[in-house]
């Protein structure tokens, strides 16, 4: 009986679907839908054809399906259908309005559906939506619990990696590690089977990586990434975790890595109609403003101005073009009510632009917020942050320099624990500053340690600042922030393995990072070095023993 028919296909097309056979899964529902068309047959090829990439017809495909459920009042199934409806116009457009009006229909459908599963998966949508930390959280362990109990390990450990995001906000830095960490495990053991559960993890752990600027974690759990974009051919998903690491790469001063990330994730994103494409993009104009390359970064940021995520690479633009106000008002329309570790780096922002301003009160209070949280946090690179932000309102207020001289310190030994060179440099520069008329021999050394920093990372503006500082201090100082052949401290590390004749494959094993990765710093180093070939960089280490 046709029935029949369509019953064994649809079967067949989850089974194709569970072992990311896209292209069976879409042969075998599009075969049940030449015979009849059921809700759960569109369900299955909307699932199909969105592996594809097709996403508009995936959208069309499903909401479809969730008619369908609805008229047969199949009351669970169309809430599940709607909330994830919800989410593939939140992720391919962007349109707030269609994910509120299909988050409504869930609520709807679900409302009287009891303990289920289909009522977790909302529960842990709403989580990841709403803009207050305490409901994300409280959501997100509710979902997390209601998967262990209904025995749905995808449910489970999809919650378990937004509750470790939820926990990171919260400044509890080692348990939300530990939670994303658990929840990645899970993908890799199989007990999350399925594919956008994975993905959704390991979104979450990059996420979480680069809020806390842990970039040994993301490495080592890149080349498990890969696989699943590998297994599953998930452009966007690639996409998303490699914007994150871009962002991490430049937060740990490996710019040129970032650079290539970041730009590869854009790559990506051109290909697809994904509405959170501007992230990348964002990122992108943040490190071209550390490198003084102010045009590319406003072209960058060109009708996305008044994003958020364009708030601190515009506002430090408008500080560095003289604009102390308008930066204010980038940043304070950007930030919410109160001090969470994902918005720490903007609140240090804002103490730097509110001291431009000449708002000392205002910028202490903000200090003040992030002493606290860093006081609450389990996170070095934060104690780092908050020091800094005192030791600067101490000196504008004109406060005890012993004190300001103590923060610094600490912020120096906080930033180099974390290995954060920006940061790092820029604290030396500060302390360099300060002890100027003190211990000028002092302050010769920590300009020298920030200006050398500075060259190595490509930041032009700083870089002449702190050379500008040395010659007051009677030091001849390079002109060029980034000469010819000088190479940063992880091309340096691809140029002693390439003097050793490792390939570029042997070179990514060796440093943890993705083939791709080494082809293109192999590239940058013979441009930067003028050489025409692997042996002539083996023959020019050998020239230069300093590179060793």
């Amino acid at each position: 009986m046709p029935h029949d028919v369509v019953g064994e296909l649809t079967e067949q097309g989850n089974a194709a679907l569970a072992s990311c056979d896209w292209s069976t899964a879409r042969e075998c529902f599009e075969r049940a839908r030449e015979v009849r068309e059921t809700p759960e047959v569109l369900d299955g090829l909307g699932r199909a054809v969105y592996w594809q990439g097709e996403y508009q017809h995936a959208l069309h495909l499903r909401e479809r399906a969730y008619a369908g459920y609805r008229r047969r009042d199949d009351r669970r199934s169309a809430g599940l259908v709607a909330v994830q409806v919800a989410q593939l116009y939140g992720l391919i457009s962007g349109n707030a309005a269609a994910v509120d009006g299909w988050l409504g229909h869930a609520r709807r459908m679900l409302a009287d559906g009891g303990d289920c599963v289909e009522r977790g998966w909302l529960e842990l949508f709403l989580g990841c939506v709403t803009s207050d930390p305490a409901e994300r959280e409280r959501r997100t362990r509710s979902a997390a619990a209601a998967g262990r109990r209904l025995r749905s390990p995808d449910l489970e450990f999809d919650a378990l990696g937004y509750l470790g995001l939820a926990r990171l906000e919260a400044g509890a830095v080692d348990e939300g590690m530990r939670l994303m960490d658990e929840a990645v495990a899970a993908v890799a053991s199989g007990l999350v089977g399925d594919a956008w559960a994975a993905g959704e993890i390991y979104c979450t752990l990059f996420h979480g990586c680069e809020m806390v600027l842990d970039v040994r974690r993301a490495e080592q759990w890149m080349r498990a990434v890969d696989a699943y974009v590998e297994r599953t051919g998930e452009l966007p998903i690639s996409a998303i975790c490699r914007m994150h690491y871009g962002g991490l790469l430049m937060a740990a001063g490996r710019w040129d890595e970032a650079d290539h990330e970041l730009t590869e994730a854009l790559r990506i994103y051109r290909n697809t109609s994904w509405g959170t494409r501007f992230e990348p993009l964002l990122r992108l104009a943040d490190l071209r403003v550390r490198q003084g390359r102010f045009d590319e970064a406003e072209r960058l940021m060109d009708g996305f101005e008044d994003h958020g995520s364009a708030a601190g690479p515009r506002a430090r633009l408008l500080l560095v073009q003289g604009e102390p106000r308008l930066a204010r008002s980038v940043v304070d329309r950007a930030l919410g009510d109160g001090c969470w570790l994902s918005t720490a780096p903007m609140v240090a922002l804002r103490v730097e632009v509110a001291l431009a301003c000449d708002a000392v009160d205002e910028a202490r209070a903000d200090a003040d917020d992030l002493a606290r949280l860093a006081a609450d946090t389990d996170s070095t690179w934060l104690r780092g942050l908050a020091a800094l932000s005192q030791a600067r309102v101490m000196l504008a207020a004109a406060d005890d320099p012993a004190k300001a001289q103590v923060e610094l310190e600490g912020a120096l030994a906080a930033f180099a624990e974390s290995g954060l060179p920006f940061e790092l440099a820029t604290a030396r520069l500060d302390l360099a500053a300060l002890l100027v008329d003190t211990t000028p021999e002092v302050a010769r050394s920590h300009a020298r340690y920030a200006a050398d920093g500075f060259l190595r990372l490509g930041a032009r503006r700083e870089a002449d600042v702190a050379a500008h500082l040395l010659r007051r201090l009677g030091e001849p100082t390079r002109k060029a922030p980034r000469p010819d052949g000088v190479l940063t401290e992880r091309q340096n590390d691809v140029l002693r393995l390439l003097a050793e004749g490792l390939s570029n494959t042997e070179i990514a094993r060796r440093l943890v990072i993705s083939p791709r990765t080494a082809e293109h710093h192999v590239g940058n180093i013979l441009s930067a070095l003028g050489l025409r070939s692997r042996a002539e960089a083996a023959a020019y280490l050998l020239r230069h023993p300093q590179q060793d």
